[in-house]
């Protein structure tokens, strides 16, 4: 890592460089391999979990402060000086800092007092488990004597939501012949947590209790003192710590590694692959290797050099394999979320987006309707009823069949989520694609297609079950000329008479065309969300705004990408005024805002989304989900300049990042449009958001440079 800098952060071909440690937000990996997941913050707080179904939280976390994590401390036995390579959490003053998020790893490489500790730490490519290479070296002219010590907290429950304290009374710890600490779960499933030394340590601790003495996690009586009690706890938080009393000549560098995670199948394992910590920088280098070459499509030679083809051969791809098969989704996992990753993996790993196709599949009843979300720590799931969930699997399936020229896909046999016995036989994938798409049908006398409890804009509650939507219909639209055109393709049978319908669902749309936009929704009772008439909800408009009414992002676009626009001789005209109202009213420079005026008290008729604070998600915001969705909807129109225009306003390193407090190197689902000026430009939820999967369509179904 670099030392020194002058700037503070770059983005490079190894990844993303912090050179000042800050707390604006923290800032975070996901690493994972097909087992377990971490969740990493450039302060090195951090929690980890299996990833298999149901779900455990392997590491103790705190959601409110960063007092939880991956720690080192320093302590240097001449000066008494105690700190940490990620600054986090002593906060000490330290001579030179960087911390580097990269794919598959995060590490820092701080210095003080003539002493350089880096810390790196990883998933390897097979185990439930993580790995960490600390080294030390004397940088200076002289000796130097220091303790280092290792730590980090044990939790081995499917959820964050218990006591660690109460739970600890049903654990234990122990320690293996090779200085290895095992906890051990030993209620219910039983599980048992492991943090291995490579090297044998001088002293260990396992409670949190003693290793806290009369400090905190900033100031730890461990650490300044320099002694570890070597006892085993029961009753406590546990911890595993590992301290090394080390002299270190000039020049001199000593390495260690450790090994955590779950199962004493899964140490045996490593410990037969990884004897010492120069095994672990093999792994590493191995690793590094592997995502260079996963994430580097060919096509991107032809994208000019900086900082969009930077990003886009590093954490481009891997915000997509960590969302779609790591552990961002976290506990729930949603129907039409699962479709879209599939849609934007599929192009990088044609096996992984199979496995997930047959695991959606699953998730629809027989009666077509699909689970909103299932939850992946056992729990309830949510089996609210959203009509354009079903209409999402045949999207996926045959994004999928382009990508990859798989078309096997579709006979591919799924069960479904029944939860009754007998359970249904299972069905082939293009069978639940046709059930579902026959349940979502619904089109009510208002010419849409009824919403059920909503559609893809969750907040939107307001219209009714009865109620419908602009968007559906448009979905719809879509969904069935996919299916259509798949049938004709393949030969199988289309039991829709789908001109027939697909007309009905666009003079259903055409209802609500007002000359300049399209409606969004109509209630039950009749009323009309986002027209020239709905200035409901005391609205705010931006400054900007020179229009009447209410105009929402969503149906002007998704007439584009649902194929209307070519419907008949008058679409493409409607289709180019309905993108200019976009352009003309929702445009700003933060990004596109999803709907203009926004809400700033409740109003019945949008429900939900007017509760939603101004300026947060899908409310007063710049929503990069739906503007991602106006980036394809103007490829699609072979208007490449706003597509790249707004594109550019979507990419999280063209903005202030002390503005939007979020990472600068990974999307982020929405900016804060600035109803209250001192949020104005705030990310919201960085990492989690379908906008990825949306410009990878952008950049797959067009070219890198978002032309034709």
């Amino acid at each position: 890592m670099h030392q020194n800098k002058t700037e503070e952060w770059k983005l490079t071909e190894a990844g993303f460089e912090l050179y000042v440690p800050q707390l604006y937000r923290p800032w975070y990996n996901y690493i994972s391999n097909a087992e377990y997941g971490l969740k990493i913050s450039h302060i090195g707080d951090a929690y980890s979990t299996t990833l298999a179904q149901p779900r455990i939280a392997v590491s103790n976390y705190d959601f409110f402060h960063p007092s939880k994590g991956r720690f080192v401390f320093v302590r240097d036995r001449q000066t008494g000086a105690v700190w940490s390579p990620s600054w986090w959490p002593c906060k000490t003053g330290l001579d030179s800092w960087a911390c580097r998020h990269e794919p598959g790893a995060t590490g820092w490489t701080a210095e003080k007092g003539g002493v350089r500790v880096s810390q790196t730490v990883f998933v390897p490519r097979e185990g439930a488990a993580e790995a960490w290479i600390v080294t030390a070296e004397n940088v200076s002219d002289g000796p130097r004597k220091i303790d280092l010590i290792t730590e980090m907290e044990f939790l081995l429950y499917n959820s964050f939501a218990v006591d660690p304290v109460y739970y600890s009374w049903y654990s234990d710890t122990r320690v293996d012949s090779d200085g290895a600490i095992l906890f051990e779960r030993r209620i219910g499933s039983p599980v048992t947590g492991f943090f291995a030394p490579l090297a044998r340590p001088d002293s260990f601790e396992t409670s949190l209790r003693r290793f806290l003495g009369d400090g905190d996690i900033a100031s730890p009586e461990a650490a300044r003192t320099g002694r570890l009690s070597s006892g085993q706890s029961g009753g406590d938080a546990y911890i595993g710590a590992f301290s090394y009393a080390l002299d270190l000549q000039p020049g001199e560098k000593r390495s260690f590694g450790f090994l955590a995670g779950v199962g004493t199948d899964t140490l045996e394992s490593l410990r037969d692959r990884f004897g010492n910590s120069g095994d672990l920088e093999r792994e590493l280098s191995e690793i590094r290797a592997e995502w260079r070459a996963k994430l580097d499509r060919p096509f991107f030679g032809s994208v000019p050099e900086g900082a969009y083809k930077t990003w886009l051969r590093t954490f481009f791809g891997y915000q997509l394999y960590q969302q779609s098969l790591g552990m961002v989704r976290g506990t729930f996992r949603g129907f039409r979320d699962v479709a879209q990753d599939i849609m934007g993996i599929c192009r990088y790993d044609g096996k992984a987006a199979r496995a997930l196709l047959l695991d959606l599949g699953s998730r629809m009843k027989a009666s077509g309707q699909a689970l909103r979300q299932w939850n992946t720590e056992g729990g309830a799931n949510d089996e609210r009823d959203f009509r354009d969930l079903p209409f999402w699997l045949i999207l996926a399936l045959d994004a999928y069949e382009r990508a990859t020229g798989d078309g096997s896909v579709y006979a591919e046999k799924a069960g479904w989520a029944d939860s009754g016995t007998p359970a249904p036989s299972p069905a082939t994938l293009w069978d639940h694609a046709v059930v579902g798409i026959r349940y979502a049908l619904r089109i009510g006398g208002h010419g849409l297609v009824e919403m059920g409890a909503g559609d893809w804009n969750d907040a939107l509650s307001g219209p009714g079950a009865e109620g419908g939507t602009t968007f559906l219909n448009e979905l719809a639209y879509y969904a069935l000329g996919v299916l259509d055109r798949v049938a004709r393709e393949r030969g199988f049978d289309n039991p829709f008479d789908t001109v027939a319908v697909r007309q009905r669902l666009y003079d259903g749309v055409m209802k609500y065309w007002n000359g300049e936009w399209f409606a969004r929704a109509v209630t039950e009772t009749g009323e009309i969300v986002g027209d020239k008439g709905d200035i409901g909800g005391e609205a705010k408009a931006h400054p900007s705004a020179a229009h009447e009414g209410r105009i929402f992002l969503l149906p002007q676009v998704w007439f584009t990408i649902s194929g209307m626009d070519r419907h008949d001789e008058t679409s493409p005209a409607i289709a180019k005024t309905a993108l200019d109202s976009v352009i003309r009213y929702l445009e700003r420079p933060e990004g596109l805002i999803k709907c203009d005026p926004g809400y700033s008290v409740f109003d019945p008729k949008a429900g939900n989304l007017s509760a939603l604070t101004p300026g947060m998600a899908e409310n007063f915001a710049v929503y990069n989900h739906a503007a991602a969705f106006a980036v394809y909807a103007f490829l699609k129109a072979g208007r490449g300049e706003d597509a790249r225009r707004i594109r550019e306003k979507i990419l999280p390193f063209t903005h202030d990042r002390k503005k939007t407090k979020t990472e600068p190197y990974v999307l982020v689902n929405f900016y804060n449009g600035g109803y209250y000026p001192e949020k104005a430009g705030e990310g919201g939820v960085p990492w989690l958001t379908g906008t990825v999967n949306w410009l990878a369509m952008c950049l797959f179904d067009f070219d890198g440079e978002g032309g034709k």
